[in-house]
């Protein structure tokens, strides 16, 4: 029995060696857990406290003393310091930069010329504005080990920064509604696009109506290429715009309302065409013609913007020329190989501006008079010579020129409308007779003195008289009633046009426009042409 209580006494005392063995580093690993524990909260501590207070700073709002967040640094580093459960953090450093990609670091912030009461603000506009900037925050806090060089674990210090853009300016967007409930609700209407269809580059006069009280104030027009501004009048108004190229358009109108009223806007479908043209051939001079005699044809295109290309005259086969137009005008010559009765073609080809058109006119050609020939006297066989025998001469036969047999009157040749088309002013004298017509004079009425409506000089000039393609008359008349043009221009038959070109363009008629003609053919002197 004695031998066995040995034993046990010698167990109890072993364990306790071991224990007295194990027990420092026991001690020894809770202590680097402790330390280790406080390192990671210190730091988290300070990381959090930084972004804190660089969130306080950056947003807006005001911040103690009713200054924006940016400028209270106090505020600032209370907010870092309200993450400290230990107190507050040894340092708390405000900066400034342009942001991550700038290669300069963050500059310091001067107290006296940022932070709340600093006698300089220019710092802050200057690197504020825009919302370029961020506010730099770094919390600084020393980690003091427990027990000194016990374990790995030095005195150190734990840093953490963090950055946000500072938001200096903010657009906040307000419902007009809710800040103008007070104003009368107003309505806008397009009442008019007049022409619609236009034609391109051709004014388009817009009227709207804004109802809703009596709103005034301006009507903004766009949707053209040359747009314009309505003033109100009545709540009324109209102004021109001009489409530059064609398609269909959308006429957008808006009123941007006044003291009383709101703004209103409304939209117009619009159609825009290419600009009508008529072509007319003129003249085709001499008609009748004859076989292998050229003969000449003018041609006029016109629209509300004179036309510009070509247009091309055919007259069957390879009778064909091609004329450019200069002021819508032009003219070229034809000739036919053989007589008969011919129609004249004249198509005009369009341009990026204008529609194509086209014209015909009848055109005769009359055979040539044969050259008389003669017959000659066989030769005589040369066996012997005879006398000499006279060769009869044979005669010599021609078409004898015919001359009108006077008529008792021509009453019927007959005159069209005065027409204008830029510094031109014609008439189309219609000779219904197989002869020609001789005139004597005419007598030409215009409106001298406002015959042209824009520019200081509202006076026309009379410089030249054409008769079917040929200058009969040139000179310079104005400030007179009338002009007598002495000429013996003949009028085949057919129509013949007659032009009289001013100096400048005629846009102003005011009804004293006319022509008189006088004949000097055979019982035609009297009956003028009016």
């Amino acid at each position: 029995m004695e031998k066995i209580k040995f034993f046990e006494r010698k167990k109890s005392a072993q364990a306790m060696v071991e224990f007295a063995i194990a027990l420092p580093i026991l001690l020894l690993l809770l202590y680097g857990l402790l330390e280790a524990g406080r390192l990671l909260f210190l730091y988290s501590t300070v990381v959090t406290a930084s972004r804190q207070a660089v969130r306080y700073g950056a947003t807006t709002g005001e911040g103690n003393g009713g200054v924006p967040r940016y400028q209270d640094c106090n505020g600032i580093r209370d907010a870092a310091n309200a993450v400290g459960y230990l107190g507050e953090f040894d340092t708390i450093s405000l900066a400034y930069d342009q942001g991550v990609t700038n290669a300069n670091p963050p500059v310091p912030i001067d107290p006296t010329a940022y932070c709340l009461g600093a006698t300089d603000s220019s710092l802050t506009t200057t690197i504020l504005q825009g919302n370029r900037t961020r506010l730099v925050v770094t919390v600084t806090e020393k980690f003091y080990p427990i027990v000194p060089n016990l374990v790995p674990f030095i005195e150190r210090d734990i840093i953490a920064s963090s950055a946000r853009t500072i938001l200096y300016s903010v657009p906040i967007v307000v419902e007009q509604d809710e800040e103008e409930w007070f104003k009368t609700p107003t309505v806008l209407t397009i009442t008019a696009d007049t022409p619609d269809p236009s034609e391109i580059n051709q004014s388009v006069n817009i009227s709207v109506t804004v109802t809703g009280g009596t709103p005034t104030g301006t009507v903004e027009i766009s949707g053209a290429d040359v747009n314009c501004q309505i003033t109100l009048n009545n709540g009324e108004g109209n102004c021109n715009v001009v489409f530059s190229t064609v398609g269909p358009k959308v006429i957008t109108a808006f009123y941007s309302g006044d003291d009383d009223h709101l703004a209103s806007s409304d939209t117009e479908d619009h159609t825009v065409t290419l600009i009508n043209t008529v072509t007319t051939i003129l003249s085709d001079v001499p008609d009748f013609s004859i076989e292998d005699q050229p003969f000449a044809v003018t041609v006029q295109v016109t629209g509300s913007i004179t036309p510009t290309g070509t247009v091309e005259i055919t007259g069957g086969g390879n009778v064909r020329c091609t004329i450019t137009l200069s002021n819508g005008a032009g003219g070229c010559t034809l000739t036919y190989r053989s007589a008969g009765n011919y129609t004249l073609t004249a198509v005009y080809s369009g341009s990026s501006t204008h529609l194509s058109s086209n014209d015909t006119e009848p055109h005769q050609v009359l055979a040539a008079t044969p050259t008389p020939t003669r017959t000659p006297t066989a030769t005589p066989a040369p066996t012997a010579t005879p006398l000499p025998t006279r060769t009869p001469t044979p005669a010599i036969t021609s078409t004898p020129t015919i001359v009108p047999t006077a008529i008792p009157s021509c009453d019927q040749v007959s005159a069209g409308g005065i027409t204008l088309f830029g510094n031109a002013m014609s008439i189309t004298i219609n000779n219904p007779y197989n002869f020609d017509l001789v005139m004597k004079e005419v007598v030409v009425t215009w409106n001298t003195d406002k015959g042209h409506q824009t520019g200081n000089d509202k006076t026309l000039r009379l410089r030249s008289v054409v008769v079917g393609g040929a200058t009969v008359w040139t000179g310079d008349v104005g400030n007179v009633l009338s002009q007598t043009i002495l000429t013996t221009a003949v009028l085949p038959p057919g129509n013949t046009t007659i032009s009289f070109y001013f100096h400048q363009s005629y846009d102003n008629l005011d009804g004293t426009e006319d022509v008189f003609i006088t004949l000097t053919t055979p019982g035609c002197e009297n009956d003028p042409i009016d």
